[in-house]
This record gives structure tokens, sequence and C-alpha cells, in this order.
């Protein structure tokens, strides 16, 4: 007999039971998973809670404390743990610093909850509050050929809340909005950042009211590309310019349609060349006109060679010589030749000596 249907033969012995028995031990290794303790950690955050009219939280020290979470896998798995709230309940309390036992509070059913630590340390300082006016800063570039205005906000001023040794360092309120790629106007609800003078952003602090109306009008401009003319300073007294490069040799410019279009070129701040003899490298930024405005270029590298100029050419002609003496020979002509001592034809006479007299050449 095969070892085939010596197995067939086993399986199909008695199969109710034991397909009974493969159901019940599902069952049982389904129950004792599901009713397996099991452990977990999560980091949260402390709250401080029922402090006195006046007093604020300044400092709460450790500001997060490790929460140790235990129960049965089913539960576990269900449950959300980061509702789990710790408090300090600062009930009673006055200005100073104070040690405050922690409490847990929302822990999920079936679930055990303990903490690493006790207590914390919570430090309160008087109440204040003060105004700042909100400032609108954009991020990112609106999209080519789009121009960005002027941003509105509203309200224009919030009232911030806090701690008075925390208040004095508010610099500014802002309120950030990007608009990368942007062809249209952008209206919507933002969050007031508070910032000290070095820009760093300040927390814990509570602004009224939290959010802003921030609207950025973006409306389409015209586009025009137009040359670079380097403006030049005189060269050097016997120099002048033999060439000048620029790099980039165009910029493309935005802007009011009416504006653009009388554009026909724009030029550098002038470039001082007084001393210049050879070669030189510059770096002027570009001037544009009122309204106008360049599409990410702001300056050019101008290379600029001056060399020494021609003297000027003396002339070959010389004013004519009367009188008697020696012949002048003229250009070419030296004195044994014949022709330099033939009488002239015409002119102021000639010597009645008999000798020869001519006009300079």
């Amino acid at each position: 007999m095969s070892i085939i249907r010596q197995i067939i033969i086993i399986v199909k012995n008695e199969w109710p039971l034991k397909l009974i028995a493969i159901l019940l031990a599902m069952v049982l290794w389904g129950f004792v998973v599901t009713q397996q303790l099991v452990h977990t950690d999560e980091t949260l955050p402390i709250e401080a809670v029922n402090a006195p009219s006046g007093l604020v939280a300044t400092v709460i020290q450790p500001p997060k404390v490790n929460v140790k979470f235990e129960g049965r896998k089913q539960a576990m798995d269900k449950a959300k743990l980061t509702q789990t709230r710790l408090v300090a309940d600062l009930s009673g309390r006055v200005l100073g610093e104070h040690s405050v036992i922690l409490e847990i509070h929302s822990v999920p059913p079936g679930i055990r909850a303990s903490v690493e630590r006790q207590v914390v340390r919570v430090t309160l300082d008087a109440k204040s509050s003060i105004q700042r006016s909100v400032t609108v800063e954009t991020i990112g570039k609106q999209a080519q050929g789009f121009r960005l205005e002027a941003p509105r906000v509203q309200p224009e001023t919030v009232t911030i809340e806090g701690a008075s040794s925390e208040l004095r360092s508010v610099a500014r309120a802002i309120a950030l909005v990007d608009i990368s790629g942007l062809t249209n106007t952008v209206q919507k609800e933002v969050a007031v950042e508070l910032r000290d003078e070095r820009n760093v952003l300040i927390s814990g602090l509570r602004t009224q009211p939290a959010q802003v109306q921030v609207t950025v009008p973006i409306r389409s401009v015209a586009t025009k590309t137009v040359p670079i003319t380097p403006q030049l300073s005189d060269a050097p007294a016997g120099y002048k310019v033999a060439s000048v490069q620029t790099s980039p040799s165009t910029v493309t410019i935005t802007g009011e349609e009416s504006a653009v279009k009388d554009v026909e070129y724009i030029r550098t701040v002038e470039i001082s060349i007084a001393d210049l003899r050879g070669r030189g490298t510059f770096t002027p930024t570009l001037v544009f006109p009122e309204g106008i405005e360049s599409v990410g270029v702001g300056a050019a590298t101008v290379m600029v060679t001056t060399q020494q100029a021609a003297l000027p050419e003396t002339s070959e002609e010389e004013p004519a010589e009367t009188g008697e003496g020696p012949a002048v020979p003229g250009p070419g002509l030296s004195p044994d030749s014949e022709d330099a001592t033939k009488p002239a034809e015409s002119g102021a006479g000639s010597g009645g000596s008999g000798e020869d007299s001519t006009a300079g050449g």
C-alpha cells in the first residue's frame, strides 16, 4: 500500500472529530492571542490647568513625561493612547515655583497607565497682555508674468496674552503666506506667529484672535525682454574703449503694459573706467524705471577693454617759403635729386640772381 493511500485512510477515519478538534484549537489560539498582555510607551506633554486668576504657567519642567501603557492586545489595538492627558493642577497656587503631582486623565478603557515620574516643577508668573500690528510675509514666488501687490490683513492688530516676562520678548506678529506659483489672488485664514528681535519663533503665548484673514492680490502683468546697456564713464586720457561685453546681454522685465512697451533697454549704474588701462570686469546693478521689475536678474557682469588712442596724423604739406636760400627737398626726395633744385614753375617769383627758389613741399 502506498504512502498516499495510507494518508487518505487516516484522514477519512473519524474525520468529523478531527475537524472539531482543529476548530477548537483555532478558537483557543485566538483567545490566547487576544487576551495576552501588551506593553507600550508614549511620551506625552504636560498640561497646566486651573491657574489662579491673573497668573499663568511659564515653565513646566520637564515639559513631557514618558507614560507606560499595559492592556490586552485587543484593547490596545483599539485604543487611542495619545488622547491620554497628563495634568498639573495649579489650584490654590501663588506666584513663583511649585512642585506639582501629575494626574493621568482620559486613559482608554481596559488599559492601565503609569508615569515614570510623579512630580514636575511649574513656575507661575503674572499674566498680562499687549497688542501688536500684524505683518503679512510671503514665501515663494508667484508665477512668471504676474505681480504681487500689497497684502491686506483683517484685523490689523491682535492681542497677545501671557506671562509679563515673556511678552517683553515679542517684537513682531507675523502672518505667513506661501504664494509659490500662484496666478491669482489668494485669500485665506492664517495663524499668527510671534517673533522676537532675532526673528526666532516664540511659543507658549496666546493671541486673540488666533488666526487672521489675509488677502494677497496677484494680477497679470506684461513681460518683455530688452538688452542691457552698460553706462561707462570717460576713459583715461589718451585711451579709448576698445570693447564692451555684457553677461547676460538681456533682461526680462514686467510691469504695466503701458510702461513696459516704452522700455527699449535697461541701463546699468555708471561704471567708472577713469583708471582702466587694459581690461577690467565689473558687476554693476541694473537701473529699472518706476513701475518696472526684473524677472530674476538684478545685476550684470560687464567686461571693458581700453587701449591707447592713435596720435593725430600730421599734414604732409608745409607752407610755401619765399626768398633766396637753399632749396628744400620735397617728401621722398634727397637733397642731391635733380628735382630738388628744379625752380618752381609758379608762385611768388624767382630770385633775379639766377638762384632757384622752391615752394616747400
